[in-house]
């Protein structure tokens, strides 16, 4: 666990934060390299950066603030807007898929090619930031005595401010009675942000090696990302040692909830754009509207 990279003064540089900037930049670049092959304008490819980059945030936060508003206090407004710590939750960057068709639309881009150019790098970039979740602390996973079971350590901190440490450390010293004092480490947990590395990795690789092999259709892969991720997200969750269950899947997490909205809207998606492929077929004199 590394949580700050870098610190000089009041200068820092969080390794949450620093991930979330190589995953986007990872992906910019792989994103400009792909469509210029595909003769679109790289200046558009920059305007779609920056609003993807700048709604997804936005969304993210204001859906773990409606998740968790415990962690936030109105007199801590920095707080509110420091994503760099953490404190995201990815199903809230979806927003950004919506508000990007309408934008395409009014550029007289047709939104289902770029998509399957560019969806393939999002479960890149976002096993890159799980790896900034893992040097965070963050996003954990419940104890357990496997072999590979990881502790976290107890990070010094200011004997005038509340004791702080590692979220899993800090979390077993509440709940399953570590002594701040004497403990050094949490008890060992699943790994649950390397699980989740390497199911985006897979996710990233299947996606790739199908729109180079034999894309099924036009538009194929997003909505083939939204129901491969929603099934990795869902098996994930049951390791996970953060949150609690929610009422509304019963002992299922809020985020096994979403995901399986995520599969199911997936899955209509898949069915719709391969529907709409086919009737474009027959009607090859058509040019297809969206």
């Amino acid at each position: 666990m590394l949580p700050t990279l870098i610190e000089i003064g009041a200068f820092k540089i969080h390794s949450y934060g620093l991930m979330l900037a190589a995953a986007f930049l990872v992906g910019v670049w792989l994103v400009r390299r792909e469509s210029s092959k595909a003769g679109i304008d790289q200046n558009l490819i920059a305007d779609v950066a920056f609003w993807t980059l700048l709604v997804g945030l936005v969304g993210s936060r204001v859906l773990h603030i409606l998740l968790y508003p415990g962690q936030y206090s109105w007199t801590a407004p920095l707080g509110w807007i420091a994503f760099w710590r953490g404190g995201l939750v990815f199903q809230g960057a979806l927003l950004a898929i919506p508000f990007l068709y309408i934008y395409l639309r009014r550029k007289g881009v047709e939104f289902w090619s770029l998509a399957d150019i560019a969806v393939p790098f999002i479960p890149l970039g976002h096993a890159i930031g799980r790896l900034g979740c893992f040097l965070n602390g963050c996003c954990y996973g419940e104890r357990t005595d496997v072999l590979w079971a990881m502790p976290f350590p107890r990070v010094p901190f200011n004997l005038s401010k509340e004791p702080v440490g590692s979220p899993p450390y800090i979390d077993h010293c509440q709940r399953f009675g570590l002594s701040y004092w004497q403990d050094q480490w949490s008890f060992p947990v699943h790994p649950t942000q390397l699980y989740s590395v390497a199911g985006l990795m897979a996710i990233f690789a299947i996606l790739i090696l199908i729109r180079k092999k034999a894309p099924p259709f036009r538009g194929f892969a997003m909505p083939s990302y939204l129901v491969l991720y929603g099934i990795m997200r869902f098996i994930v969750e049951f390791f996970r040692g953060d949150h609690n269950p929610t009422h509304l899947g019963g002992n299922l997490t809020d985020q096994q909830v979403f995901s399986v909205l995520l599969v199911l809207f997936g899955a209509a998606l898949f069915v719709y754009l391969r529907a709409r492929a086919r009737r474009i077929d027959r009607e090859p004199s058509k040019t297809a509207a969206d």
